[in-house]
């Protein structure tokens, strides 16, 4: 007695409809991940916007690799409900709606990006007058905490950070 479900003739091969259908539901999954992939939301666009506000291409990948290790790849709840790529405090930014969960919130993950970018010219001078150049992720991660940007142990900083840009652009 054959199995209910298990027909093997022709007519239970997809029919010109069925087709369609899954060709609908594949071009919906790919726009959707393309959408993801290619957003501010992600990775790369953060470091695209960083590229075009003029940071070097090395400052981006690590700024970029900071935001994923701050915002657990981009799946963290500050950053899915406040737009937070970098965890940043509430500090009166005139960019940032406000606070929300202790976090700034803001209208759009590009405002973010707009905030950090406006703590960079801030704190950027400082650098320079310091003997201090930055050469590598080290370096940069020094940098964030002589500047009090995190409150980690900074081995502990470096080595999420160094995770994600491994991860992101193999080095």
């Amino acid at each position: 007695m054959p199995l209910r479900g298990l027909h093997t003739s022709a007519r239970s091969s997809l029919k010109p409809v069925n087709w369609v259908m899954l060709f609908g539901i594949l071009f919906l999954t790919f726009m959707y991940l393309r959408k993801k992939i290619f957003s501010p939301d992600s990775g790369n666009g953060i470091y695209t916007v960083l590229r075009s506000n003029g940071f070097s291409d090395e400052l981006s990948k690590w700024i970029t690799a900071q935001s994923a290790f701050e915002t657990a790849n981009f799946s963290s709840n500050i950053f899915k409900s406040n737009n937070n790529a970098f965890g940043m405090k509430y500090a009166g930014q005139t960019i940032a709606l406000g606070e929300k969960n202790g976090y700034a919130n803001y209208k759009s993950v590009t405002d973010s990006i707009a905030d950090l970018i406006n703590w960079y010219n801030r704190h950027w001078r400082r650098l320079l007058s310091f003997p201090l150049v930055i050469n590598s992720l080290s370096d940069y991660v020094k940098f964030l905490k002589n500047e009090h940007y995190f409150e980690a142990a900074e081995s502990s900083y470096l080595a999420g950070v160094a995770y994600y840009h491994k991860l992101f652009y193999n080095g």
